[in-house]
Order: C-alpha cells, then sequence, then structure tokens
C-alpha cells in the first residue's frame, strides 16, 4: 500500500486494479465504512479506506449482494461520522418503496377483514333483535366470520411467502447484474488492451 496521506479513487483504482467507475460508484454506496476527509471533487480517502474498498471487491467477486456486503461492513468497519454522500447522490430509504404497496396491500386486507366480521356480527344480530336467533345461532355466525378471517389470514400468510421468494429472486439478479457489469468493463479493458498492442 502506498505511503501517501490521502488518496484519490484513480490511485485507489489503479491500486486495486479496478476500473475507476467502479471505485466511484462503491464510494457513494458504501460511504458510511469509507474513512475519507472533503467532499465531491475534493474528496480523499484515507490509506485504510484501501481495504474496505478490497473487502468490497472480494465480497462483490464471491457472489454477495450489495446489502450482503454492507452487513459484513457493518461487521468488521467502523461507521465513519463525516461520511455524506456526494451532492446527486442520495441513497434509497431502507426497503421503503418496496415496503409501501405491500403496506398499502396489508392495510386493504385488514380492511376487507373488519368489514367481513362487522357483515358477519351484525347479520347474526339483526336475526337475533328479529327474534328468529338463538345464542346457538349467533356462535355459529361468529363462527363463520371468524372461518373467513383465517382463510384470509392463510391467504396473507401466502402472499407474503411469494413475497420472500420475489425478494430473493430479486437480490440473485442484483448479484448477477453486478457481476455482468464487471464482465462488461474487464472485456472492454481487455479490448482497449488488445487494440492499443495492434496499433503499437
Amino acid at each position: 500500500m502506498t505511503g501517501k496521506k490521502v488518496l484519490s479513487v484513480a490511485e485507489i483504482a489503479r491500486e486495486l486494479e479496478l476500473p475507476e467507475s467502479t471505485v466511484h460508484y462503491w464510494k457513494n454506496r458504501f460511504a458510511q465504512h469509507l474513512p475519507s476527509v472533503g467532499r465531491g471533487r475534493q474528496k480523499r480517502f484515507r490509506p485504510e479506506a484501501v481495504e474496505v474498498f478490497a473487502t468490497i471487491s472480494r465480497l462483490l467477486k464471491e457472489g454477495h449482494t450489495a446489502r450482503d456486503v454492507m452487513d459484513q461492513l457493518s461487521q468488521e468497519y467502523p461507521l465513519q461520522a463525516d461520511a455524506v454522500p456526494e451532492s446527486g447522490y442520495v441513497p434509497a430509504p431502507v426497503n421503503s418503496a418496496a415496503m409501501e404497496p405491500a403496506m398499502k396491500m396489508a392495510a386493504s386486507i385488514g380492511l376487507e377483514i373488519a368489514k367481513s366480521v362487522g357483515e358477519g356480527i351484525r347479520s347474526v344480530l339483526a336475526n337475533t333483535s328479529e327474534g328468529g336467533a338463538d345464542v346457538s345461532e349467533v356462535k355459529l355466525g361468529l363462527e363463520e366470520a371468524a372461518l373467513r378471517i383465517s382463510t384470509q389470514m392463510e391467504e396473507t400468510e401466502t402472499l407474503k411467502a411469494e413475497n420472500e421468494i420475489l425478494k430473493e429472486k430479486l437480490k440473485v439478479m442484483e448479484a448477477e447484474m453486478i457481476r455482468l457489469r464487471k464482465d462488461r468493463r474487464e472485456m472492454e479493458k481487455y479490448l482497449l488492451d488488445k487494440i492499443k498492442s495492434v496499433s503499437t
């Protein structure tokens, strides 16, 4: 590792033999674990940041997702209190966009359950007030309402299970996308090297 006090993205990329664009992406994505000074174009990294970048590279090459990498960095490296994302880069709140549809769906399911229970109870009470029902009919009506609730809860659990499967598939796709980007960059570098060797 170089003895310099601070390093630029270009210097880190050269030291780790990575494309600069990759290091630029990582410096924004994992900023809170990268010891740095300055902001924007003046941002430089302390020498210990090279180890963090190397860890990120290793984990992604092993096929881990960005979230896995973040979890691992949280365990191995302290948070940097002064880490502020560059202007223009705003990390998405954790799962807020993904959770919004799920929250709406949960709210509508809850509303349907409440309506179902309410209708069942009103129906039973209406029969009771007309003198046509006794306690056993009230009990039967409540059992029917409970059955509808349990059926809807089972459907909710099925939807949750499907959601978890989709999340796992999304993680796999994210890891594959990272690998494909890396392969593309390496292919570009390889082709540029070949073109340079042929033209010289």
